[in-house]
């Protein structure tokens, strides 16, 4: 008896694992079946482009990305957003430009958009992080305010929602709607303040102004340092 009882556990253990070895077949086979039906449609289908002497030249259509393009360097560290662009080279120490956030571009040289709708288009090591953000160029730059811009230079940090930086070094634009043109170590931090060039000279107060000079404070409500 103990021995027809092994014998027929054996048998249901074999039956069990021919069934799922059939499974298993059957599975591989249906996905081999796809992947050459996917095969012929590529085949059958014309490709959109023509090689002309070195050069693959695509038909005169639209082609849709859903996902992204990258042109150059894939940068293996970048979590790339939705239908994001990115066009540059890995650096010296293999750091590449990055568009995180969805619907973002970078180009220039080991860039960041990672806000969503941001765009780095210049420049190298600039960061638009604030939705819908730019950076156009320079270096060190960071664009971190919904709706932010910083145009060039370096350091400049255009912090503020609808604030924007133009150039010079070390520049802030903190506040609401407020502007830095140039000039070096400017802040900005006042709503709808402004700071046209100078050195160190801060515009805190609302809709204030300083157009240049250095070490000058406008802190007053609609106060202007000339």
């Amino acid at each position: 008896l103990f021995v027809a009882a092994t014998s027929l556990v054996g048998m249901g253990v074999q039956h069990r694992e021919h069934q799922n070895l059939s499974k298993r077949v059957d599975t591989l086979e249906a996905n081999s079946s796809k992947n050459n039906i996917a095969g012929r449609k590529l085949e059958d289908s014309p490709s959109p482009f023509t090689y002309d002497s070195g050069w693959w030249v695509a038909d005169a259509d639209m082609f849709r990305f859903p996902l992204g393009i990258v042109i150059g360097d894939r940068y293996d560290d970048c979590d790339y957003g939705e239908a994001v662009l990115a066009v540059g080279l890995l650096d010296g120490t293999l750091v590449g430009n990055c568009p995180s956030g969805n619907s973002s571009v970078a180009f220039g040289a080991a860039n960041t958009a990672s806000g969503k709708h941001s765009t780095v288009t210049g420049g190298s090591i600039n960061h638009a992080s604030g939705q819908d953000s730019s950076v156009s160029g320079g270096a060190y730059n960071a664009a971190s305010g919904q709706d932010s811009s910083v145009s060039g230079g370096v350091y400049n940090t255009g912090a503020g929602q609808r604030s924007s930086v133009s150039g010079g070094a070390y520049n802030a634009a903190s506040g609401q709607d407020s502007s830095v043109s140039g000039g070096v170590y400017n802040a900005a931090s006042g709503q709808r303040s402004s700071v046209t060039g100078g050195d160190s000279n801060d515009a805190s107060g609302y809709s204030s102004s300083v157009s240049g000079g250095r070490n000058n404070v406008a802190s007053y409500d609609q106060s202007s340092v000339s």
